[in-house]
């Protein structure tokens, strides 16, 4: 058995090898993201010097925002739900008007429920790691034919919910990490219920049956489902499954209340053609449980 120094040591390597990889990628020309964009609206946030500034394309014009102060933001988001936190965050999506949104958050961001906002009541919004990592998922065709449901061992009601999906739009049931990542080379789309713990990206995890299913585990599939559904609280596990060919990847940035999320997922499968639309439209239904769709939805 390796010592902990060891295995500390290790993980640092495999960290910096996996940050350096992604180095190197060609950007994409403005020209390409806004014809991209086409009638949505993509709105990218960067801290510098101290302050949030934000980079709309809208209506095939590009515009420059300050938002202030970036430890303000980061209060907000911190703070959400109060009414405070809320309006300050809320004017953040602004520059995009009413339209379909796409949103680059840059670290103070990166954790909100953007549903919870007024203005993303409703409103199809999917949420990308970059500008590169959206352009790439948005030309990825988006499958859905074969399914697979994997519920793990001590999420409540986790059974019930894969069980509840299959009834009504087919599939197969799994539990261990084999089945998710056989399944996950063949299926189109995979829904996943179960625990997960927030780390580094490549070791973050998700608990099931037979043990975890890490990061670094879906970063080695030589394929990625079209959709992949994170039934969990928080589990950071969305840029390894882009990166690995992923379309759109749901997520949760809070608790997951296992006795309304059955109803969501139910309504949020029944509508994946558009993902986004579908998830704004069951977090209204069902209220806002902190899902995301992240990629290109």
């Amino acid at each position: 058995m390796m010592d902990r120094d060891r295995i500390t040591r290790l993980e640092q390597e495999i960290r910096v090898l996996s940050r350096s990889a992604a180095v190197g990628r060609p950007a994409v020309p403005l020209n390409d993201v806004v014809d991209a964009v086409g009638e949505r609206a993509l709105l990218v946030f960067i801290s510098h010097r101290e302050r949030l500034v934000g980079v709309s394309v809208a209506g095939r014009r590009v515009g420059l925002h300050d938002f202030g102060e970036a430890r303000t933001v980061a209060r907000h988001a911190r703070s959400l739900p109060s009414a405070d936190a809320v309006a300050g965050l809320d004017r953040l999506l602004r520059p995009a008007g009413d339209r379909a949104l796409v949103v680059v958050p840059s670290p103070e961001l990166a954790r909100v429920p953007w549903a919870a906002l007024p203005s993303a009541r409703g409103r199809a919004l999917s949420v990308a790691p970059s500008v590169s990592c959206w352009f790439r998922a948005a030309t990825r065709p988006l499958a859905l034919a074969n399914r697979l449901w994997v519920a793990g061992p001590s999420r409540p009601h986790a059974r019930r919910e894969v069980e509840a999906l299959r009834r009504v739009h087919g599939g197969r049931i799994g539990f261990t990490v084999d089945d998710a990542l056989r399944g996950m080379v063949v299926a189109d789309v995979v829904h996943i219920a179960a625990d997960g713990v927030r780390q580094d990206e490549l070791f973050s995890y998700l608990q099931l049956g037979d043990g975890p299913l890490h990061g670094h585990d879906l970063d080695g599939l030589a394929r990625a489902p079209s959709v992949v559904v994170l039934s969990a609280c928080g589990s950071g596990l969305a840029p390894v499954l882009l990166r690995r060919g992923a379309r759109v990847v749901v997520e949760s940035v809070r608790a997951v209340p296992g006795d309304r999320v059955v109803d969501l997922m139910v309504d949020l499968h029944a509508n994946l053609a558009n993902p986004a639309q579908a998830l704004a439209d069951a977090q209204v239904r069902h209220g806002d449980l902190g899902f995301v769709c992240v990629g290109a939805g």
